[in-house]
């Protein structure tokens, strides 16, 4: 199921269909800068003073940095419920203050522990019932300590009245035809890197992530561990594998699960400009029995997560990812779907003031039936992608203003989830 939230890109963006992928964004990894744009621009990269207020301040020496941000859209959406048809446009404005306290290095992030709350408000002008109240919590920390590095993060997302874009049982599964629910997201992360020798080193996580929809939707839970061993063969070229293991519960009636993933992963590194990152494998799931179900043989497929980061020249970042990943559908259907995930950022500085940016994206996603059954349900498919250009202007050092424009477009094996909209807005951001 892909959530459509509107996520104002204040931690980057969030995470993928299924977990929050958010109106406006691609899935990447959250970032600890404040920054109206998915790629942080030059004012946003000084945490403490130079903000409207602080730049009056003296220069801050004390142990605490801090930042407030408020970020204000408006916007004009064609189709604010991505329904295939009985449209329905109009105009919202969203408001998101922000605020990050922390101590030690936040910027390098070597030993460290932040907090950043950046709550979102949306109000629709013709259709309040589509207004959103939603509030985004992000804790992490880091020791670094001779060979061993420990990082920490603890996500928190609640989100109220958000839009779904979702295959014909799921969204029918709401009782509604604007397809609109509640979500909250709890992601926790623990991170060891280890360096055994000067080339061979240890990587270790513990993550659990739950996904919680109002009924009649289906929730669900993950926990899970993975073990990596790399070593260096030069400065620029790593190589390692290793191993993932996780049990996933679902609610009724999809059955719990028990998953493995045997991964390789790659590390090349030539230069400062350019950076690719690759773990691949294949993923083997189980699914448990219970009175009320009988459960599907074990379910393969291949997995990957890919990051890459290229600075062709000083004016020009490119950042590309892509995933292929099992998740649980929230419908009460017994069904999960294999995703696969592609998006890309270029940011262009046009001058110094100025900046390009462009946002895009592509999704494909396939069901599969995780119980047996006389009758079993069809396993649809349905593919989404988005484009989004847009320019930022730094009117000062502490605020920026810009616009853009959204194409979102979804077509799935059955019509009736198709849907496309355009979103034309503005943009600002103000540092105090």
């Amino acid at each position: 199921m892909r959530v459509i939230c509107m996520l104002a890109v204040f931690f980057g963006t969030w995470t993928a269909r299924g977990a929050g992928a958010p109106a406006d964004g691609p899935v990447v990894e959250i970032v600890t800068a404040f920054s109206p744009t998915v790629v942080p621009l030059p004012a946003d990269q000084d945490f403490t003073g130079n903000g409207l207020i602080t730049q009056e301040l003296v220069k801050n020496s004390g142990p605490l940095e801090y930042a407030v941000h408020l970020n204000v859209r408006g916007a004009y959406d064609d189709n604010i419920a991505l329904t295939h048809t009985s449209r329905l446009d109009d105009f919202f404005v969203q408001i998101q203050p922000s605020v990050m306290l922390g101590i030690g290095d936040v910027v390098k992030t070597d030993t460290f522990l932040a907090a950043i709350y950046a709550p979102s408000f949306y109000r629709y002008d013709d259709h309040s019932d589509f207004d959103s109240d939603q509030h985004q919590v992000r804790v992490l920390g880091g020791i670094q300590s001779g060979n061993l590095i420990l990082r920490f993060t603890q996500d928190v997302a609640i989100l109220n009245n958000i839009v779904l874009a979702a295959t014909s049982d799921e969204r029918s599964a709401l009782g509604t035809i604007n397809g609109r629910t509640d979500l909250d997201l709890y992601n926790t992360r623990l991170v060891a890197n280890y360096n055994m020798t000067p080339n061979d080193f240890l990587f270790s996580e513990l993550k659990m992530s739950r996904t919680e929809y109002a009924q009649p939707l289906v929730s669900s839970e993950l926990y899970a561990v993975d073990l990596y061993l790399n070593h260096g063969f030069t400065q620029s070229l790593v190589l390692g594998a290793g191993v993932e293991g996780g049990y996933n519960t679902v609610d009724f009636p999809t059955p719990n699960q028990s998953m493995v993933q045997a991964n390789g992963h790659l590390r090349f590194q030539p230069s400062d400009r350019f950076s690719f990152d690759v773990i691949a494998g294949a993923e083997f799931r189980k699914f448990e029995s219970s009175s009320r179900t009988i459960p599907r043989g074990s379910y393969s497929t291949p997995v990957f997560s890919i990051s890459a980061s290229w600075l062709p020249c000083d004016s020009t970042r490119i950042i590309f990812g892509a995933t292929r990943q099992v998740l649980n559908s929230a419908a009460q259907t017994a069904q999960d779907y294999v995703d696969t995930n592609l998006s890309m950022t270029i940011r262009e500085r046009l001058s110094r003031q100025v900046y390009f940016i462009v946002l895009g994206g592509y999704e494909h996603v396939d069901y599969f039936n995780t119980i047996d059954s006389p009758m079993p349900l069809l396993t649809l498919s349905d593919d989404y992608f988005y484009i989004q250009p847009s320019v930022d202007i730094l009117l000062t050092r502490f605020w920026s203003l810009g616009g853009y424009y959204l194409r979102r477009q979804n077509s799935g094996s059955v019509s009736i989830v198709d849907f496309y909209s355009n979103e034309y807005g503005v943009r600002t951001s103000i540092k105090f």
